[in-house]
């Protein structure tokens, strides 16, 4: 787990709302919000003064799960060179396939701004108090990821999405939030 995962399951694990730990280490309260989400990376000292308020060694809040450091960087390397291999495999399939059934570069570029339109369109029809950070599009699918008030008004932003492009959603997550703050969800769009 990552920093800030460590940092709110053992905030919650104690039984501790934001404030009271945030009392508790002698920091602000909205420090600690940006720290659980991500916004923020701790000094050596708030490191210490969290671990001491939570009865914890610093890193047991640091540490990543049961991954080291050089093994995280290892899985880093071999994940970038399958994902060279992919994308040489693609284009020499992709070099093959326009020697049999030949595509012009227009025709290519069109299928890219079709993918760059509908992750744009997508991301246009975010209600008020939707705040979408990240939107990645590949092939018929959108990965949405962003902030929302409440359940009900992710749902009619999918139900908007749905409108007026059809398809389904393949994944729904969405993260508990503290009162008074947004809940984080992910989506995964499959369009028609």
């Amino acid at each position: 787990m990552s920093f800030q995962e460590n940092l709110r399951t053992l905030r919650l694990a104690r039984g501790l709302t934001q404030p009271l730990l945030a009392e508790k280490a002698d920091i602000e309260q909205s420090y600690l919000s940006k720290l659980e989400n991500g916004r923020s990376k701790p000094s050596e000292e708030v490191l210490a003064r969290l671990a001491q308020a939570l009865e914890v060694k610093p890193d047991t809040l640091t540490q990543n799960g049961d991954e080291s450091e050089e093994a995280r960087r290892r899985w880093i390397r071999v994940g970038s060179s399958a994902a060279a291999v992919v994308v040489l495999a693609a284009v020499f399939l992709l070099g093959r396939a326009t020697a049999i059934y030949p595509l012009s570069f227009g025709d290519v570029i069109k299928g890219a701004r079709a993918e760059q339109d509908l992750a744009l369109g997508v991301r246009d029809l975010a209600p008020k108090g939707v705040e979408v950070i990240d939107v990645t599009s590949g092939g018929n699918h959108v990965v949405m990821r962003g902030r929302t008030p409440d359940y009900a008004t992710l749902d009619a932003y999918m139900g908007g999405i749905k409108a007026k492009f059809g398809g389904s959603f393949s994944s729904i997550e969405l993260d508990p939030a503290d009162p008074g703050e947004p809940h984080h969800f992910s989506l995964i769009y499959n369009a028609p």
